[in-house]
């Protein structure tokens, strides 16, 4: 999907479909991050501390970014629903580049801070020993987990009030009698699957949280639930989003199939003299 949007001209200068191929290639490295921590974890294996810092730094800040995107997705359909006159001049490529940016710099704060604090904290040379590479290491102080809880809680908050709010704003207009019935009611279940992959995005909170009531379990028992735990709650969700978003649409499907069937090739039979 990212080769095709970069192939075919009909995608350029599009919001909708530069902040699709956004969170792909977010999910993707997201996802990518998360399986080499797992690998590490899953074997014992111990990483230098100031290479963990940048991993963790990184998979924190995929993470965060997925609800962002989905918010400034919502919002772009709310407005090609609700002001479709205005479409063209509010949601140009320029401000899409300035939305990617900004859902990078807040999703990269919390997890900074924390490593600030732990060079801050930290003696010289620290960063040079090898630890088990997890995000907890970084937490040194109790006013950390303060800090994230609150900032998770406003965060989500936020978030859940785009998607809503851009929701019922659709569904109000998809009742007026001048609005495009058809295309009020993509844009209804497009909001909708956007809430879905929400609260799909949020299940790497349940991860920890499982973690910790397997203290005290056989090991055996631990490392099943583990990897059972981290495939549902942090690989599957990222793997739905091109299905959910980039098989539903229609010029993608369209290019995949043609792009799919090129590369079919027949074996013909050798014909005998």
């Amino acid at each position: 999907m990212v080769f095709i949007y970069f192939k075919e001209p009909v995608y350029q200068g599009v919001l909708r479909y530069m902040l699709f191929i956004h969170l792909l290639v977010n999910d993707f490295l997201q996802t990518a991050l998360v399986v080499l921590l797992f690998l590490f974890a899953f074997f014992k294996g111990t990483m230098l501390l100031s290479v963990c810092s940048v991993i963790v730094l990184l998979s924190s800040c995929t993470s965060m970014n997925t609800p962002l995107t989905l918010a400034v997705m919502s919002l772009e359909r709310y407005v090609a629903i609700c002001f479709p006159l205005h479409h063209v001049q509010l949601c140009t490529v320029n401000r899409g580049y300035i939305s990617v940016a900004l859902i990078w710099l807040i999703g990269i704060l919390p997890c900074i801070s924390d490593i600030c604090i732990a060079y801050a904290y930290w003696p010289p040379g620290y960063f040079q020993r090898y630890l088990n590479c997890k995000r907890s290491v970084f937490i040194i102080l109790p006013s950390q987990s303060v800090k994230q809880a609150a900032f998770n809680a406003a965060y989500f908050s936020s978030i859940w009030a785009v998607v809503i709010y851009t929701y019922l704003q659709i569904l109000l207009t998809a009742r007026k009698a001048a609005c495009d019935k058809s295309s009020a009611s993509k844009g209804q279940r497009t909001v909708l699957l956007h809430g879905v992959q929400l609260v799909l995005s949020m299940s790497f909170f349940i991860y920890p949280l499982t973690e910790y009531f397997l203290v005290g379990q056989p090991q055996e028992v631990i490392r099943h639930v583990s990897f059972f735990n981290y495939y549902v709650t942090l690989v599957l969700p990222r793997c739905l989003t091109p299905l959910i978003y980039g098989v539903r649409d229609e010029n993608f499907k369209k290019h995949l199939k043609l792009y799919l069937s090129s590369c079919r090739k027949k074996v013909q039979p050798l014909q005998s003299n």
